[in-house]
């Protein structure tokens, strides 16, 4: 779900701004760069003020300066947290005060021959990054002809004057500027690459998920209209056998009939099992019953095809609940089918435990089994066909997740010591007693 930025994800150079914007992440990146740049300022002041013109009068100017860069970058933490959306006008007026306090410093302390003058390129770097082509231009232009003016509108700096001498001065600081502008750029793409890479990332997953969705729909969409096909020719031959039952009610040819309306029974099953396994777990009405009696029926329905061993542990008091029956059904046979086969892996033959439980809210089913586990892609179960095994389809735990779910329940997987718990609820109707 979508959120404002984290204040400590965008404070901190190494993490992306999750959730954000692009323009967002821009600025983020800008704030973490700004505060090298005040530091580079402060460095500035320090390399610069002994040999100032008039420092009475220039140093506090600039503390004051370095002050309202401190501030804006403050204000600036606070706008991301903004759910309103920036523009690259936003950036652009960012970058422009960063230019106009940078300008002012070189302005009093020596224009052009102050070797700090590379910070420059620091910004130069951000704009062609950050702003559209348009607007990068003019923040190269606005750099380059600031650069030009300080040659004649700044105040002189007087570098003999310092106790190192003036060459060996110049040269500290042009170690010191370099140093900091291949730092500060070196940063900043090196975080910019993290950056893309982890919002490709995020565009590819959204990509499949996607791809997954589609394949979904499509699936729906036939099994809807295999059922409507299918419908229409059952209910017809529904009709026609309720019609030869009056007609022919001989003993011989009232055992045929019972035994093609019980195929045809199984046909209207299968076609109601189609719809659900395609993840439409709304495919039958809702029914009011006792999760215990739920559950009885599908284990009744499943062991009558499987050899696995099952034990149980019920709760003692009624847990009423409303759900699809059908669905419901289909659901907890996936879960069952998939904890026996997680066993079947690694020739695992112990007794799978179906254990209902209650809470406050909710009645809760747990299946243990013992089979591997999941490891690491246990938040993709549920997933359209995501699966762990080599001939699933992923159908089955999604169609699981999507009763819970639809009932305002859930469904989640914890390993704990050798035993893998699927732990299945659901809201119940009414407190249970």
């Amino acid at each position: 779900m979508p959120t404002s930025p984290d204040i400590q994800e965008l404070a901190n150079p190494w993490r992306h701004a999750e959730g954000s914007d692009e323009q967002a992440m821009w600025l983020a990146w800008l704030v973490r760069l700004r505060w090298l740049a005040i530091m580079a300022q402060l460095m500035t002041l320090a390399f610069t003020f002994r040999v100032l013109s008039h420092p009475r009068y220039t140093v506090p100017l600039l503390l004051v300066a370095v002050t309202v860069l401190i501030v804006a970058n403050y204000r600036t933490l606070e706008a991301l947290k903004s759910p309103e959306r920036l523009t690259n006008q936003d950036l652009l007026r960012q970058l422009g005060l960063d230019l106009l306090i940078l300008t002012g410093f070189f302005i009093a302390s020596g224009g052009s021959s102050n070797p700090f003058v590379m910070l420059y390129v620091i910004h130069v770097a951000m704009a062609s990054v950050m702003l559209n082509p348009k607007l990068a231009a003019r923040v190269t232009g606005l750099v380059v002809a600031v650069n030009v003016a300080l040659h004649y509108i700044a105040l002189p700096i007087h570098p003999e004057v310092h106790s190192l001498g003036a060459q060996n001065l110049m040269n500290l600081g042009q170690t010191i500027a370099f140093t900091v502008t291949v730092v500060s750029v070196s940063t900043f793409v090196m975080g910019m690459s993290s950056t893309l890479r982890h919002q490709k990332q995020k565009l590819m997953d959204v990509q499949r998920r996607t791809a997954q969705t589609d394949r979904l729909r499509a699936l729906g969409t036939l099994a809807a209209g295999t059922a409507h096909e299918l419908n229409t020719p059952l209910s017809t031959m529904d009709l026609r056998l309720r019609r030869i039952r009056r007609r022919h009610t001989d003993e011989a040819t009232r055992k045929d009939l019972d035994a093609i309306g019980g195929q045809l029974s199984r046909c209207v099953d299968v076609v109601q099992q189609l719809l659900v396994g395609a993840g439409d777990p709304s495919a039958s009405g809702l029914e009011r019953e006792d999760l215990r009696t739920l559950v009885q029926e599908a284990l009744s329905r499943w062991t009558k095809g499987t050899d696995q061993r099952i034990t149980t542990d019920y709760a003692q008091q009624a847990l009423p609940v409303e759900l699809p029956r059908a669905a419901f059904t289909q659901g907890f046979i996936n879960l069952l089918e998939n904890a026996r086969e997680a066993q079947e892996e690694i020739g695992a033959h112990e007794a799978i435990l179906v254990r209902l439980a209650v809470d406050q809210h909710h009645g809760i089913i747990e299946l243990h089994d013992h089979g591997p586990g999941f490891s690491d892609a246990r938040d993709r179960l549920g997933e359209p066909f995501f699966t762990t095994k080599a001939d699933g389809t992923g159908l089955g735990v999604f169609v699981a997740r999507a009763v819970a779910t639809g009932a305002g329940g859930g469904l989640s997987y914890e390993r704990r010591n050798d035993t893998t718990i699927a732990r299945w609820w659901f809201p119940l109707t009414e407190k249970a007693p």
